[in-house]
């Protein structure tokens, strides 16, 4: 301890992984209101760990003893997790940020389909939780329950990024509604068979070009944010003005309390009155065609203006 705060060192595979973590966990509380975590990095290039106890562990030597005499693990079980590290329960980044947030352990093999429950049926659409959930991971699936249209499934990539959709959007407003998302027992979401799904409730986005995250090391993953009255625009053509954009916004519903051009005028920050406003504004308006080919860029920010 240090100041009567706890300290601890971490070290991941990669340096890029190192950051990712940072980004997402830096300042977030582990408990409601409380236990908040303050990241920086070591100036330790590795960490040396000889005992897997309580206060120290190596995940990747299993067989390391306890630092009482006796091995933590028989040899057999140690070479079995060494064979298969999945059943370590290693996270990578993106799934620590979540379990965190969410207070539990995202464990290898778990599925990547979220529940969301509360919707409301007259407004929402497949479209719209696909951008929505886009924010944190590569919706693959969406289903509207036929007989219950305020819930539907929607697939992730894979079970991290369904568990930083699940911590970030539980609980925000979609349409006035408070929503709910929960891990489902559904490992995938089935497609519906030709001409059986005439209400559109369905829809695959597998190959979608407007996956955030489908590039390996894409700078998306190190500005993963909660939702916020902030935005972040991209994408935008030198000819569209502050007015263009206030009014843009404006038009989805919202109130626009504050606006700033990047240097390059290609990026700005447009401050919305409440988080709701900001969640329509990037539904309605991300992908939003601007002329000439451009599309406009949104997603959450967690700077202020």
């Amino acid at each position: 301890t240090k100041n009567n705060q706890f300290q601890a060192l971490l070290q991941y595979s990669e340096p890029a992984h190192a950051q990712q973590a940072k980004q997402a966990l830096d300042c977030q509380n582990i408990y409601n209101s409380c236990c908040t975590l303050h990241i920086d990095f070591s100036k330790l290039v590795n960490l040396n760990v000889r005992y897997n106890n309580d206060k120290s562990r190596d995940y990747t030597r299993p067989e390391l003893p306890t630092g009482d005499g006796q091995h933590s693990l028989d040899s057999a079980m140690a070479a079995a997790l060494r064979k298969d590290s999945s059943l370590l329960g290693a996270l990578n980044p993106l799934s620590a940020a979540a379990a965190v947030a969410a207070g539990r352990v995202a464990l290898a093999g778990q599925p990547g389909v979220l529940l969301v429950s509360n919707l409301n049926e007259e407004m929402v659409t497949p479209q719209s939780l696909f951008t929505f959930f886009g924010v944190y991971g590569d919706v693959q699936r969406v289903k509207i329950l036929y007989n219950k249209k305020d819930s539907a499934l929607v697939q992730m990539s894979d079970c991290n990024q369904a568990q930083l959709a699940m911590s970030h959007l539980n609980g925000q407003k979609m349409y006035g509604n408070v929503i709910r998302v929960t891990l489902s027992k559904h490992q995938t979401v089935a497609l519906p068979r030709d001409g059986l799904d005439v209400q559109g409730l369905t829809k695959d986005y597998a190959n979608s070009p407007l996956h955030r995250f489908k590039k390996p090391g894409s700078k998306n993953f190190q500005n993963i944010f909660p939702p916020s009255a902030t935005l972040h625009l991209s994408n935008i053509p030198q000819n569209v003005t502050e007015d263009d954009l206030q009014l843009l916004f404006t038009n989805t519903g919202g109130t626009v309390k504050a606006f700033r051009f990047f240097q390059d005028h290609k990026m700005a920050l447009i401050q919305m009155s409440t988080v709701e406003e900001a969640i329509q504004a990037l539904i309605d308006l991300h992908n939003y065609s601007m002329g000439g080919n451009q599309h406009l860029r949104v997603s959450f920010s967690k700077s202020s203006i």
